[in-house]
Parts: C-alpha cells; structure tokens; sequence
C-alpha cells in the first residue's frame, strides 16, 4: 500500500470518526443549553424527550419537546416532532439554507393577562434591562433560504382573561404549506404546494396557493381574503403597548402574494390586491380624539417586497378628519402621543452618492373632503380652526427619476379662507411647478400668535396668487405674483390707526439662488393715517409694538459678508390718502388734516442705483395744494424736482408755533414754484434751487387786541436762483404790496410788538461749561475765516404800506398812522463793495411827509449804512395825550421836523439828529400822577427862539459791539438832561443853545460899590443878546449886599467919591476940563492935600489944638477919621443893593431897549447868602411868560 493511499485513508477515517462523534454531541448540546437557557433567563421548564442529528444527511430531529408557562407545570408550547433538513450550499454561501422544515402537532397557549400583557411577555421583556447600544452602523442582514416549511396538525389557544367571561378563542387542524422563504436566490430539488387550512373555533378557513416551476425559477402564489377584520381587537390585544387607542376600525380586502425563486436571480416577494379600511376612529390615550378616517381604499397593482417597488392604481382617502391641539403647557397632541426618544442619528451619504428611494408608482392619488380641527390652547386667549373641503389629487405620484406628478389642493377654513394649489410635483429629484392661489385670509383671528409683537389685533383681509416653482438644486422662485390685502386696519392706540381700503402688490417675481426681488406695481388706495405724536415726544404708532426683552447681541463668528439681495420695485403707488396728523407734545396739541395725498414712484431698485421719476400731490386744507415731481437717484444721491405750492393756509401753523411766540394768523395764502437739483458730492451735498414764492393776503393778529398786527395782500420773492454749497441766493425782486402794520399799546401798557414772545420759566440751571467759551471763541473764528453766503436782491419794493400806531395806555387814546409807505432798495447784496441805494417815503396822516434816502449794505458780513431820514411838518396837537400824562400840559400848536443822518461803518455809528420844533405852544395844565416835576414849559421857553422855533443838534456816536450801548438811549439821555439842565441851569442850558458857555446867573461886585467893569459890561450886553432871541423869557433881577466886606468897602467908596468931588470943585474953580468921577486920577502927589481939604470940610467932631484951630494929622489918622465917621447902617446896605441892581438893568436896557419889559427888580433878602460865589452880586432868574 503506497504512502499517499495510507495518508488518505487515515484522513477519510478520521473525518468519518468526527462525523460519528456529532451524532452524539449535538443532540446533547442542543438539549442541554435550550434547558440551561430556559431555566436561567425565565420562570419555566423546557423538557426534550429526545434530539437526534445525521451528520451525513445534515438533519436535525428533536422530538417530545414542552415549554412551561411560568412557575407551572402547565404546557405553554408543545410539539411531538421537529425537523430541520440542512443543505451545504450554506458552506458555500455563508447562509443558512434549509431544503426541509417540518413541525409536527405544535401547540401554543396564549393568554391575555391585562392591557398589553400576555403570559408570554417575560420574553418580550427579556434584554429591556441591557439595551443594546445605537449604533448609525448600517448592519449585515442575515441571508436564508428555509424551503419546504410543513406545519401539520397544529393547536392554538386564545384565552382573554381581562373580560369577565375570559373569552377563548380556539384554532385546531392548523396545517400550513410554504414552499420557499428566503432573501438569497435557491432553488431546490423538490417543493411543496403552498397552502393554509385551519379551524378557527370550529371554522374552517383554508388559502390555497400554486407553484409554478420553470425550467431555472420556481413562482409560488397565495390568495388571501380578509373579511371585516375587527382592529379594535387586535390593537388592544397587542403584545406592545400602543401609543393610541384604536377606538373603531375595519379592514377588508383580498391578497395576492407571488414568490418567486430562481438560482440565478434575487428572490422576489410579490404582493397585490386590493385593501380597505373603514370607520377608523383613533384616540389618545386619555379618549381625546385624534383621527377618523370613513373610508380608505388601496388598490395595488403589484409591489416587490424585496427590491422596495411599489406599483399602485389607487389611493382613496375620502372624508378623514384629523385633531390637531395644543394644550397650555404647549405640548402637541403629537409629542403627548410619541414621546421624547434617544433619537436615532441617520449616516448621511456620502459626496457624490444618491440617497436611495423606494421605488413607488401611484398613478392616482386623492384625498376627498378631509378635515382638519385645529386647536391652540397654548397662546393667549387660545386659538381654534377648522379647516374642510380639503381635496388633493396626485396623478402618478412616482419617485422613479424625472417622473412628474400633476398635483391638485384645495381647501377652505370656517373663517372662509380658500387656498388652491396646482401644478407638476416632482421627486426625484425633488422639484415643484405649481400655481397657487389663496383668498380671502382673515388677518384678526391670527392676533393670539402676534400678541407678543403688537398690542392690538391687525384686521384685513389677505390674498395672494403666483407660480412657485423649486428646482433640484435647492432654487426657490416665484412669478406672476400678486398680492391683496383688503379692508386693513392697523390700530396704535384707542383714538389713532392706520386704515387702508386695498394694498396690493402685482406681477412680481423671486429668485432664492440670483438674490432677486422684483416687485411689479404696488398699489395702496384709500389709505387714512391718523397718528399723533404723544407728550413724551414718541409717535403712536410705536404703541402698537410690544416691549421685547433685551436679547443679548449674537457673536458673529462668520465675518464673511454675501452678496446683497437686488431688489426691483416697477412703481408705487399711493392714491386718495388722507392725513390726520396731532402734535400733543406742543401745548396747543396742532392737528393738521391733509385729504388727498397722492403719490407715484417708478424704477425704484436696490443697492443697484437707477433714476426713478416721482410725483406727489396732496390736498391741504379747502384749497391748498402741494404738487412735487422729479426723479431720484439714492446712491449717491441725486435729486431733481419741481415743487408747486398753491393757496397753502397758513393758519394751519398756528398750533405749531413755539410756546414763547404769542403769533396768531387769521388769513393767508403760500404759493411757490420751485425747482430743486441735489447732488451728493464726496465731501459735500451741492446743489441748485430756482423759482418763486409769493403770500398772499396775510393776516396776523394782534396778539393782546382782535384787529390786525401785520398784513399785506401780497409778498413776492421773484427771480430766485442759488447754490446749496456754498450758499448762494440771488432774487430779481422782493415786492410788497399794500401792506399793514398796527402798534398799539394797551390800557395796562403792553405793547403788541413785545407780547409776541412770552417768558419762558427756567426749571433749572445750568452749570456753566468751562469750555464754553473757548468753543464761543472757536465757532467765531470758524465763522470768520469762512467768506460769507453769497446772497442779492437787485430790488425790493414796497408799495402802499400803512402803519398805525394807537397807545390806550394814555388817560386819553392816542392814535396816528402813516400812509403811503413805499418805495425801492436797489442793488442788495453781501458783497463788501457794494452799496444799495435806498429811496423810501411816506405821509404822516397824508400829510407830514416821510423820506429815507442813502446807501445800505446790510448782507455784508460788516455792515454799513448811510441813510438820511427827513420828517417834515409833524403836526405835535395830537400828541396832547402825551404830554398832558407826562408833561403835565396840553399842546396848543406845533410842528416837528426831523433830519437824521445815521452812518455805520467798521461796527463804528456816528449820527446826528437834527430837530427844529416849530410854534410849539404849550395850553391849560393838565392833572397827571405820571407828570414830571421837571419844568417843562420853562425848558421849551428856553429852547424857543425869536421865531418861535426850538433847534436841537443831538449827535450820537458810539460802538456798535458794546452791549452797554443804545442810539435811542442816549437821545433820551441828551433830552431828559435838557429838562434837568433847565430847572438846575437855566442859563447854562441858554447859553448852550445859542452856541456859548459863560455863566450868567449872577454878576458880582467888589465889597461896597455898584459899579461895572468893561467884562461885566459884555457879560450883560451878550445876555441881552440872548433875551432878545428869546422873547418868552422874563428875567428877575435880584441885588445883594454882604454884612461883612460891604460896610468896609462903602466906607471906602464913599471916602473915593468925597476925594473925587474935592478934585472936580478944585479943577472948577482953576477953570480946568472936568471928567466923571471913573476919569479923574488922583496922584500920590497930590493925594494929602485932596485929603486934608475933606478933612476940613468934614462936619464930625475933630481933635484941635488950644487955640480952637483944626490939628494936622497925619494922612492915615485923617483916613481913619474919615472912615469912622461914615455910617453903614441896614439902609446904606439896601441902597447898595438897590444901585447894584439899578446899575445891572441899565447896562441891559442900554445893550437892547427891546428887552425892558421884560426886565423886573425882584425884592430879596440882600444878606441871602448864594450856592457858591461872592455875596456881593446881582442874581438872575429866568421865567417864563
């Protein structure tokens, strides 16, 4: 025997030993781990008579087989034989491949304990303690082929043991044929005829199916009919607890199942027929209803199991209705019925690779009259719908590619909400061409989704149809859309809202992936706005918007900015709205009511930047009217419009004006054409604007008396033309025409003009800003350094102006009013240069003219003015009022004439004001508190002239930048000083205005004589002059002696006089010329002998000698003598005093006769000592006639 022959045969008897050794083996290890299994996982006891196993054959056998039921000695599962014939094509196909099952006399108890619990449960039961862990690992699915599968004689027993009756249920003679089942294709050898036939409690129930064998596929069939299957039962008999309760339903239809098997191809499990359910009714748990459906019918023309094709005729869904609610928790039905779970993460595919649909084919699909009862209990308020009439139709729904379904939905909701949608639905891909149409959305009921956004509901009514289309690379679009939204209103508080009759939006298109928005026409008519802003200055429109929490500011961690969307709008249109506007921030609360606004924009885009006209048209009050057009680029901008205002009336500003301006318009009219162009520049915003504005027939009242403060039928601004930047404004004409002025003051002396601003109250103050000043400083340097706005009029003209002034104030009302007031300012502007020439005139009570005439430069930035005002014949009778409150006199006559000239140049004013009062005669007293002390009629006396006229020459100059200084300030200065000057200096004030400055109140004399020197003479002779010129005057003449110089000095004067008369008799009886005593000259020579010849012939008692004879004494001694013996006494004072005045009024009446009637020796006290200077004088006092 060779080596190879004794390797072989050892092998073959070794492979045979091992073959021999699994006959014993695997009964024994099959019987021992299912007893050992058995007995630790469960409560049971599984008894094997016997196991047997061919390993030739590959057959395994086990037989007398009993499971327990628990804790029991009773049979739960029995069977007498068991046979499973294996092939060893599971070698080759690592599958499990049986060519052979059989189950001889099974047996099953089945018992149900309660809801949900069967005896069998501690199975189900088994690894719930150890989950095994999720997994998003697809897994391997287990591959067999189980042919030939024989059940005979087979037992089960139903018993319901939560019934009172505990209702069995029995099925016997249960044999069951099943030729091949599988998942990998086989064939085998030899198959059984598929069949089933049982006794169902008594009933016989049989299926019978054919095989078809072929020459390399084997096809078995099976026919099934299911007849009123109760589901209630069966769902409440379900081994797994259900999430709802299947309160009702019926399951009818007839099956067709083909299998089919072949050695070259994947097996295939055919199905068809028909199925029908009826009067489902599910619920919650709890009995709330959840869904009913009446009728649902499935016709199926074939499905392939294993490959997922689907192939049906018809879906039938007719008249379900399904439950949808929420409750206050905000829990949905849905989440109560499915609870939260470990949800399984699905492996998403792969880059590049398709995900896998079933193959499905439905050539018609319905929904009919489906209903949806929709529930919200979670928002405020709560929230219901119905929602019927739902019908959809689906025709040949298929997820085959590029298949297109035809699709059709209609519904409608109990608030009559109708939607229809229609169009080619696809798939695969996923696409949509659809029309959709919705009308008729009521946009109330929907508040309690909104009420945490806005405070009041949003009433309306919405509609909107288009085309939607979806492509499969994710893009949305949108065309022919149109949308409708009626009857909306729009509430911000109790009183305002926002109302409009019809919003509609047309023709427009969307495109997601282009970033596209083009709007057609917008339309809003018949719009009402009525807003108001409140007293804290917010609109009320804000009210409407619920305060939000502050929410934290997301990071944005994506720094990378897309592409802007473009937006189109083809117009806009605003028609027929009106305006109700209230300002309660003010405290007039000014409403304005504008009833027809209008307007209309074109080519309106964004960010792109295109030219789109516009107009605008509005109604203001009866006959206002305000018309805009133009075109509008946003960015940059760029602007050009045409603006015409008519008849707008300003008496709708009155509400608006400041608190602090007492202004009231009773009439007037704005109207203006205007053309603007704007264009933004880099750095600046320039632009043009030309035109004309006019008011016509103003009115504003007199804010403290019920007639006209300020009128005029028209103001023309002509010719305007100017730049935005740098400013400029040039105007051909200003023109005024037959306008007012009234200037009244009241009873209680308030003047209109002051009481057109009232004061304001200061709440509090401000703490002064330190650098205040320094920004003061800068703004001005700023200001300076800058040229100033080019502006120009070439003429302003006024003409037929009338200003009255009337004072109430006075015991007695006084009124005047100039007329004809008009004239022309030529050749205005700001240029340094150049001068406007200035022609204005005027009547005083069309009589008294008025006339200013000069050269003007007020735009300049440092003005200048040169203008002459004459004021001639001012009749002053009617300024008794005047004078008889102030004055404290009536006026009988007199005329006013003014000559002014005012120059302002460099900020420097020099002025002189010439006034000539002609005739000015005061008449009868007049008793008035307000009458000054001051003596009036004396000073205008003073002031009067030999023609009767009264000159004055008041210059004023001074510092225009000093705040301190005033023009009309120091002219009342100059006249009030006049008045003091005449009761405190009479002659001073007289001498000033005759052009001199000596002092004649008084002429003093030397002690003891009364006597004129040469200066004394000419002091007397220009007061003369004086007098004269001033023939109302009446000088009082009043002499005085002094007590203690004077007698010394008569004495003196006296011993002169009595020496010069000794003289003149000497020179008489020589024969010698005689001279007045001022022209004698006694020399020192001569001067003892003169003095000793008075001495002689002096009559008081003398010394002598012995003899009786005269002594010769010494020239002093005689003078002591002489001087002694001269008496002063009272009387030799009072006539010094008397020649004194004597002498005064002499020297006056020779200088001029005319004046002696008005000269008077008035009687003093002589030893009355003066204010200042020597007592020995002659005083004057001036009066009046």
């Amino acid at each position: 025997m060779s080596r190879w022959l004794k390797i072989t045969l050892i092998a073959v008897a070794v492979i045979f030993g091992l073959l021999l050794s699994t006959m014993a083996i695997v009964p024994w290890q099959v019987k021992k781990q299912g007893q050992s299994w058995i007995a630790e996982n469960t409560s049971r006891n599984l008894v094997i008579e016997k196991v047997s196993f061919n390993p030739f054959t590959l057959t395994l056998e086990i037989n007398g087989t009993k499971l327990t039921e628990q804790n029991s000695g009773q049979s739960f599962v029995t069977f007498s034989k068991l046979l499973l014939s294996g092939s060893l094509q599971s070698i080759f196909r690592q599958a499990i491949v049986l060519d052979r099952v059989e189950l001889d006399n099974p047996f099953i108890n089945v018992e149900l304990l309660g809801k949900q619990e069967f005896n069998f449960s501690d199975f189900t039961r088994l690894g719930s303690d150890n989950p095994e862990p999720v997994t998003t690992e697809p897994k391997e699915p287990l591959h067999f082929s189980f042919n030939n599968i024989i059940l005979t004689n087979g037992k089960i027993d139903f018993t319901d043991k939560t019934t009172e009756k505990e209702s069995q249920h029995q099925i016997r003679e249960l044999t069951v044929t099943v030729p091949f089942v599988g998942n990998i294709p086989y064939l085998t050898d030899d198959y059984v005829e598929p069949m089933l036939r049982m006794l169902l409690n008594g009933a016989e129930v049989k299926a019978q199916g054919k095989l078809k064998p072929f020459q390399d596929s084997l096809e078995t069939k099976l026919y099934l009919t299911l007849d009123h299957v109760d589901l209630a039962f069966y769902a409440f008999h379900s081994p797994v607890p259900l999430p709802i309760e299947v309160k009702q339903g019926i399951l009818d239809g007839e099956i067709d199942l083909s299998y089919q098997i072949s050695a070259a191809e994947q097996p295939r499990l055919m199905l068809g027929g028909e199925l029908a359910l009826s009067d489902i009714d599910l619920r919650e748990l709890d009995g709330r209803e959840l869904f009913r459906m009446p009728t649902m019918i499935l016709d199926l023309d074939w499905a392939n199991l294993f490959t997922q094709d689907f192939n049906l005729v018809s879906l039938d869904i007719i008249d379900p209705e399904l439950y949808i609610d929420r409750d206050q928790s905000g829990r949905w039905n849905f989440q109560r019925i499915i609870p939260a779970q470990h949800a399984v993460v699905a492996e998403e595919p792969k880059k590049g690779e398709a995900q896998s649909l079933p193959l499905l084919t439905i050539e018609s699909l319905a929904l009919i009259d489906a209903k949806v009862h929709y529930r919200d209990a979670f928002v405020p308020g709560g929230f219901a719908e119905e929602i019927s009439a739902i019908n959809l139709n689906l025709d040949h729904v298929s997820t085959h590619a590029g298949q297109l379904t035809a699709t059709s939905l209609k519904f409608k909701t109990g608030r009559d909400f109708i939607t229809e949608i229609s169009g080619d639905l696809g798939i695969n891909p996923v696409m949509a061409a659809m029309d959709l149409r919705a009308e008729n959305l009521p946009l109330k009921p929907y508040y309690p989704y909104l009420e945490e956004l806005f405070t009041a509901p949003i009433e309306g009514t919405f509609s909107l149809t288009g085309q939607v289309f979806y492509s499969a690379d994710g893009n949305i679009q949108v065309q022919q859309g149109n949308v409708n939204l009626r009857n909306l209103r729009v509430p911000f508080t109790d009183t305002d809202q926002f109302t409009l009759a019809n919003f509609r939006i047309n023709n427009s298109s969307f495109d997601l992936q282009q970033q596209l928005i083009n709007l057609g026409a917008i339309e809003l008519d018949q719009g009402e706005i009525k807003a108001t802003r409140l007293a804290d200055g917010s609109l009320s429109p804000q009210q409407l918007l619920r305060a939000q929490p502050e929410k934290k500011a997301a990071v944005d961690t994506d720094n990378e900015i897309g592409a802007p969307w473009n937006i189109h709008v083809a117009s806009v249109d605003l028609t027929k709205f009106n305006l109700l506007l209230t300002d309660q921030s003010l405290v007039k609360q000014p409403h304005i009511d504008i009833p027809d606004f209008n307007f209309h924009a074109e080519n309106l885009s964004y960010p792109a930047a295109e030219k789109s006209p516009f107009t605008l048209s509005a109604q203001v009050g009866k006959a206002g009217k305000i018309q805009i057009s133009g075109a509008a680029v946003h960015t940059p901008l760029q602007l050009q419009a045409q603006t015409t205002m008519s008849a707008f009336p300003l008496v709708l500003l009155n509400d608006f004006v400041p608190e602090n301006l007492n202004l009231s318009l009773k009439d007037g009219r704005f109207y203006s054409t205007l053309a603007i162009k704007l264009e933004q520049q880099p750095d600046k915003l320039s632009g043009s604007f030309s035109g004309k504005l006019n008011i016509e027939d103003f009115d504003l009242r007199d804010p403290i008396g019920s007639g006209e403060l300020l009128a005029w039928e028209n103001l023309t601004f002509a010719g305007i033309k100017g730049e935005i930047s740098p400013f400029s404004l040039h105007m051909t004409d200003v023109v005024l025409n037959d306008y007012l002025a009234n200037i009244q003051i009241t009873p209680e002396g308030q003047v209109n003009l002051s009481s057109l601003t009232t004061a304001q109250t200061t709440t509090a103050t401000k703490e002064p800003d330190n650098n205040s000043s320094a920004e003061t400083v800068a703004i001005e340097e700023k200001g300076l350094s800058e040229p100033p706005p080019d502006i120009s009029i070439d003429a302003l003209t006024l003409q037929g102006g009338t200003v009255s002034f009337i004072d109430r104030h006075l015991p007695e009302t006084f009124s005047t009013t100039m007329y004809k007031l008009g004239g022309r300012v030529t050749g205005l502007s700001s240029a340094e240069e150049m001068q406007a020439d200035v022609d204005l005139r005027g009547q005083l009570e069309n009589h008294s003219p008025l006339t200013i005439s000069g050269k003007i430069n007020p735009l300049s930035r440092d003005l200048y003015t040169d203008l002459t005002f004459s004021f001639q014949e001012i009749d002053l009778t009617p300024m008794t009022p005047y004078s008889g409150t102030y004055l404290g006199y009536v006026i009988d006559r007199g005329k006013l004439y003014l000559d002014l000239n005012y120059q302002i140049e460099h900020q420097k004013i020099a002025a002189t004001n010439k006034v000539m009062i002609d005739q000015f005669t005061f008449g009868d007293t007049v008793q008035s508190e307000k009458a000054t002390s001051l003596p009036v009629a004396f000073a205008i006396s003073l002031l009067k002239d030999s023609n009767g006229e009264i000159h004055l020459d008041i210059p004023v100059s001074g510092d225009m930048n000093d705040p301190n200084f005033s023009i009309s300030g120091v002219i009342f200065t100059v006249l009030r000083n006049l008045l003091v000057k005449a009761a405190t200096s009479p002659f001073s004030l007289l001498a000033a205005t005759l052009g001199g400055d000596e002092d004649f109140t008084a002429i003093s004399f030397a002690p003891g004589i009364a006597t004129l020197d040469d200066k004394q003479q000419g002091k007397l002779k220009s007061l003369a002059d004086m007098l004269a010129q001033r023939p109302a005057l009446i000088l009082e003449i009043s002499a005085f002696a002094d007590k203690k110089l004077d007698p010394e000095g008569y004495r003196q004067e006296q011993l002169r006089q009595m020496l010069v008369r000794t003289k003149q008799q000497k020179l008489a009886e020589e024969g010698s010329t005689l001279g007045t005593q001022e022209e004698i000259v006694i020399s020192d020579a001569e001067y003892p002998d003169i003095l000793l010849a008075v001495y002689e012939a002096a009559e008081f008692p003398r010394p002598r000698n012995f003899i009786g004879m005269l002594k010769k004494l010494p020239v002093p001694e005689m003078e002591k003598l002489l001087l002694a013996n001269i008496i002063v006494d009272e009387e030799q004072l009072e006539e010094l005093a008397k020649m004194r005045a004597m002498v005064v009024r002499d020297a006056l009446v020779a200088a001029n006769e005319e004046i002696k009637p008005r000269l008077f020796l008035k009687k003093e006290d002589i030893y009355q000592a003066p204010k200042d200077g020597p007592i020995s004088r002659v005083e004057f006092n001036i009066s009046s006639k």
